[in-house]
């Protein structure tokens, strides 16, 4: 079977979060770049591939997906090997796959739009549009971000990782943002909360993750 194939750029956040899950699965996929800069994402070919002219979009044989978290859901559900970890946690009854959606959804809902625009401020839009970083912004952030810090540091006292004492889907969805803003001048944050940063750095030891940082620039100049 041919490999499958995501439509994007190794250094997206949501390409990464996709490239993550099919490493943690070890499948076979093949990146085809999507050039953001050339507009390559708002032509007829992509937009057939996803609606919203976003990256990433997927394709396993006829089948075409977009959203990162939903082709990452696919991925795990149908490319797991057995005695491979459990991401989703759906092995362990719907209560251990309700702790993994949670946190999950607290990802999306609290986490990525705390910390996201420390990371479009600092890197994103003055690496791309050549922007200023909006100082305002930041700081608004950063006061939000810390209050979801608070309590992901209460929450990881009482479990090893976010949904439960394995590692989830819920702890991988984390990456992405979290890596670049640990380039921002704002990483430092992370050392108020201990269990917070232990946590990040064994996510930062897995295997799958250290391939996926390979291709995603560190270096940035602010």
């Amino acid at each position: 079977s041919s490999p499958v194939k995501v439509f994007g750029h190794a250094t997206s956040t949501n390409v990464a979060r996709v490239l993550l899950c099919l490493e943690e699965v070890g499948a076979e996929y093949e990146l085809v770049p999507v050039d953001f800069l050339a507009g390559e994402h708002n032509t007829p070919e992509h937009v057939q591939r996803n609606p919203f002219g976003k990256i990433p979009a997927f394709q396993d044989g006829d089948l075409v997906l977009f959203e990162s978290r939903a082709i990452a859901r696919y991925i795990l559900r149908k490319y797991r090997t057995p005695g491979s970890p459990d991401l989703l946690g759906e092995n362990g009854g719907a209560e251990e796959a309700a702790m993994v959606d949670v946190w999950t959804e607290v990802e999306a809902q609290q986490y990525h739009p705390a910390i996201s625009p420390v990371v479009f401020e600092c890197i994103i839009f003055p690496v791309m549009r050549g922007a200023k970083t909006d100082q305002k912004v930041v700081d608004e952030s950063l006061e939000r971000l810390r209050l979801v810090l608070g309590t992901y540091e209460e929450r990881l006292s009482k479990s090893r990782y976010l949904a439960g004492d394995s590692f989830s889907f819920a702890d991988l969805n984390h990456f992405p943002f979290t890596f670049y803003f640990m380039a921002t001048p704002y990483a430092a944050l992370l050392d108020e909360y201990p269990r917070v940063k232990a946590w990040w750095e064994d996510l930062m030891a897995r295997p799958s993750v250290k391939r996926v940082c390979a291709n995603m620039p560190t270096k940035f100049c602010f």
